[in-house]
């Protein structure tokens, strides 16, 4: 610190020198005073930051400890659920396989079968399999049709007794000959509308219920190849459709490739 500098006033006065020194000496005792408050000062806080911060370290060790565990088990279920997804994919082309192998063996077994439709209750007089032989001969017999009643291996309704008045159950009826089903097929396919004691009945190849949804599925474009002039078609097993136009044949796995075959070609 700078020397004081002293007046000429005050150089030759005892009293006022002595004055200066007691408050130059006043002075030095107030600034070490205020600067070992300050240290003390600037110690205890130093603790007690020291002290608010240990538990927020150990918190934050404790939760990195915590995040990687939570990290190493996200990784672990990610390589669990791709170990899970390529089984799933692998279970769904099983299945998609199996399933399409159930129901062609369930149509194999159904191929000697044949619907009868709209014919009414209790004309069998407890025989219905003598009665469906004899029903087949009277609608699709005479000339170029059945010669005799086909051999049945049996015939019976299906479905729960309809209530009175209700619509009549289908027949079911099993072939002996695969040949004599077929034919019965074909002979009803050409005679078109088919009656029996004044009603319509309607005969169908028996197929499963997945085969039928997807034969079904054929309903619209069938429609729409019937407004066009010059076109045959026609569903073969299990569910393909053969069209014939201006000399061609074709065959269709998809009710949609038909679609675009009438939206480009007719």
């Amino acid at each position: 610190m700078p020397p004081k500098t002293v007046k000429p006033s005050q150089a030759g006065n005892p009293a006022a020198n002595a004055s200066n020194a007691v408050d130059e000496s006043l002075l030095n005792a107030i600034r070490d005073i205020v600067q070992s408050v300050i240290h003390e000062e600037n110690n205890a806080l130093r603790e007690e930051i020291r002290q608010a911060v240990s538990p927020l370290k150990a918190a934050l060790e404790t939760c990195e400890g915590t995040l990687q565990e939570h990290e190493e088990g996200l990784n672990c279920l990610d390589t669990r659920l791709e170990a899970m997804e390529k089984r799933y994919d692998q279970l769904h082309k099983d299945y998609k396989a199996l399933q399409a192998k159930t129901d062609d063996l369930e149509n194999r077994g159904r191929r000697c079968n044949i619907r009868i439709l709209h014919v009414k209750e209790g004309l069998e007089s407890g025989n219905p399999t003598k009665f469906v032989a004899n029903l087949f001969a009277e609608i699709l017999g005479g000339p170029g049709g059945l010669q005799s009643p086909p051999t049945l291996d049996r015939a019976h309704r299906t479905g729960p007794v309809p209530a009175t008045g209700g619509r009549p159950r289908s027949f079911l009826a099993r072939f002996h000959y695969f040949q004599e089903k077929e034919q019965v097929l074909r002979l009803a396919r050409e005679r078109g509308r088919l009656e029996f004691q004044g009603r319509q009945v309607m005969i169908f190849p028996d197929f499963s219920a997945e085969l039928n949804k997807r034969r079904a599925e054929y309903v619209e474009v069938k429609k729409l190849l019937r407004e066009k002039e010059g076109v045959r078609y026609g569903l073969v097993y299990p569910a393909r459709l053969r069209v014939s136009f201006q000399g061609q044949e074709k065959m269709f796995d998809t009710p949609q490739a038909v679609k675009d075959f009438i939206a480009d070609k007719m």
